[in-house]
């Protein structure tokens, strides 16, 4: 299966190179304000571990996991330990994987607007903003939200729209053992550097428009009655990206109906855990021309 697969990826790409390594989380704390609202998650869990996944986790009253993690305050009255998980600082993770891609050979193109692709019996070319072309034996397109401008035409129909996370980072006077998540009200808070960041919200609407403020309010409000030391009206970093959903909730991963044009995309928030799986399994359907059974529920033609 594809999710038990994806931390082994990261190893994979650490021994090709990419020193930005995954951390061990230690205790994953899952945090709620009444005990009956961990039910869901709970049996979320129990689903997983039905499925035949190994998922190891405890819940444990709010007492406990305010001893386990001081930064939360009264108001957690319980919460779910998870254990096995990673996390990782995504621009330092990307800058490592742009090193590694470079050291190996590989020339990456920045600032570079593309507006199509024109597929060729022996190549495709892929035609920039500014006129330009560059033409390469295969092309992968993984441009999240905007999947569809360059591969609808290629016989891909399932739709792609934007599910618009906002984050920023925030001082703490004691930085969290390990990620913090709030699942009633959406909110994770990951330890990065230094500083926490702070990431929530679903918002729904063009992956260009401008970042709206009130959303980083609720998120603010959402979060704050259950964190102390956490200084979150200083505020760096606000940011909204753009998470690509799909109608179904499945990444759309493989060949399209171009056999020179391939997509990647469609993870919503799982893209950076499942990005380097993703890739390869991929690369055996570009490289060899094989399609792998754990893709075969993500065909981009479905």
């Amino acid at each position: 299966m594809v999710p038990e697969r994806a931390l082994e990826a990261f190893d994979a790409l650490a021994g090709g190179g990419v020193t930005a390594a995954t951390k061990a989380a230690g205790a994953f704390l899952a945090c709620f304000a009444q005990e009956r609202d961990a039910h869901g998650l709970l049996s979320e869990l129990e689903q997983i571990a039905d499925a035949g996944q190994v998922v190891d986790y405890q819940p444990i009253s709010g007492r406990r996991a305010r001893v386990l993690e001081p930064a939360l305050t009264g108001e957690v009255k319980a919460a779910v330990m998870i254990r096995g998980q990673r996390y990782l600082h995504p621009p330092q993770f990307l800058h490592s994987l742009a090193q590694a891609v470079r050291a190996r050979g590989g020339r990456i193109i920045e600032d570079a607007d593309v507006t199509a692709l024109q597929h060729g019996s022996s190549d495709v070319s892929v035609v920039r903003r500014s006129g330009e072309q560059d033409r390469y034996d295969t092309v992968v397109v993984a441009t999240g939200a905007a999947l569809p401008a360059l591969t609808a035409g290629f016989g891909v129909r399932h739709p792609v729209q934007a599910g618009r996370g906002y984050s920023f980072s925030v001082p703490v006077e004691r930085m969290p053992a390990g990620p913090l998540y709030f699942p009633r009200q959406r909110v994770a808070c990951t330890p990065l550097g230094d500083r926490l960041r702070v990431a929530g919200m679903m918002e729904f609407r063009r992956p260009g428009d401008a970042l709206d403020p009130r959303r980083i309010t609720a998120v603010v409000d959402a979060v704050r009655p259950f964190l102390t030391g956490v200084r979150l009206d200083e505020r760096r970093d606000e940011w909204v990206g753009s998470r690509p959903c799909t109608a179904d909730g499945l990444p759309l991963v493989g060949r399209t109906a171009a056999p020179r044009v391939f997509v990647a995309g469609g993870h919503g928030m799982w893209g950076v855990v499942l990005g380097p799986i993703t890739g390869q399994l991929l690369a055996q359907s570009v490289v060899k021309g094989e399609v792998p059974a754990e893709l075969a529920p993500f065909d981009p033609l479905r």
